[in-house]
This record gives C-alpha cells, structure tokens and sequence, in this order.
C-alpha cells in the first residue's frame, strides 16, 4: 500500500482540475443531501407514551426512568419498561389531567406539547352497532364527540382529529370490541 502524501495529491489535481466552483458545489450538494436524508427519517413511537410526550427521539433522550410520572398518575396507568415511561390504558381510562406533566424534571412530559395520548380506537367487526344492535355506550362515553355512527354504510366513523387517546370509549364497551393502538400519523419527519 503506497502511502499518500503531499506529491501525490498535486499529482493527482494536475490530472484532475476541480475549481473553487466545483468543490463548493460538491460541498454543499453533500450538505443538501445529508439534510434531505435526516429529514426524511421516519420516527415513529414504538411505545404508549403518557398524554404530553414529546417527539419520540426526544423523548427517549430525556426520559431517564426516574418513576416520577408513575407515582404522580392518581390512576395508576404510567408504568416504567426498560427505563422508558409507558402508558397502559387496560383497566381505567386516562383523564388527561396533566400530574404526569407537571412532576416530569426531564422534559420528557411537557406541557407546551398537546395533551394526546397517540392511541386511537380501533373497533372490532363484532361490534354491537355495527351488527345491527342499539349500542351507543362508545359514543355518549366520547368526551370530545370524536365518534359518530354512519346508518347508511352501519359503520362507526372516529374523527381523529378530535380524539385525545383517553380510552373511555374502550373502557365502556362491555364487550371489549375496542381496542386501542398506536396512531399511524404519530410519526415525526
């Protein structure tokens, strides 16, 4: 291997001009491109996070598994998993009430951050309403009248938009037809 020093590379410009133009062309299209890159990196939550969660990289930056959201949820819904704060909508829904929010030290929680907890129900095909049934405990449990029922096509329509991920819906269906995951637009570019 022949080792490359000053006499070299003047060789190898005196056969290969490359102006001021070029170089800094080359420079800054290797900058745009880098940039392109990162900003089309896709980050999506690979976990329920509590309501306030910031964006997902941030998050697993910030929170460092202290347990303070834990001890502060009245509900009991926050839980550590591998030093991350997960959120667990099984047995009580979440009121959004920010107590997470407000004892976070980390930033991992903050209150600038829209209060969404990022899960959104999904309802089975073995829904009572959508089978034909007078079922409306979903939608009059709905806080924010995110679900509505189309008679024409007997199917249960969610406003995303609107829904906050509180999981009251799930929690009063008693035949356990709802389930609640991940939204597929909570993902960060």
């Amino acid at each position: 291997m022949t080792k490359k020093n000053e006499r070299y590379y003047q060789a190898f410009l005196q056969h290969n001009h490359i102006s001021r133009r070029g170089l800094l062309r080359g420079v800054f299209n290797a900058g745009q491109k880098a940039q392109q890159q990162i900003s089309s990196e896709v980050y999506q939550r690979q976990a329920t996070r509590p309501p306030q969660a910031v964006a997902e990289p941030l998050f697993l930056k910030f929170c460092n598994g202290c347990g303070d959201c834990v001890s502060a949820c009245p509900y009991g819904l926050i839980r550590l998993q591998n030093q991350k704060a997960l959120l667990e909508i099984d047995f009580c829904s979440c009121d959004l009430c920010g107590k997470c929010t407000e004892t976070c030290q980390t930033g991992a929680l903050h209150h600038e951050v829209r209060s969404d907890t990022e899960l959104r129900p999904h309802f089975s095909h073995l829904c009572l309403r959508q089978k034909g049934r007078s079922c409306t405990l979903c939608e009059t449990s709905c806080a924010t009248n995110a679900i509505s029922f189309d008679r024409a096509s007997q199917k249960i329509i969610l406003d995303t938009e609107s829904c906050n991920g509180c999981g009251e819906c799930k929690i009063s269906c008693p035949s356990h037809y709802i389930e609640l995951k991940l939204k597929p637009s909570s993902v960060l570019t």
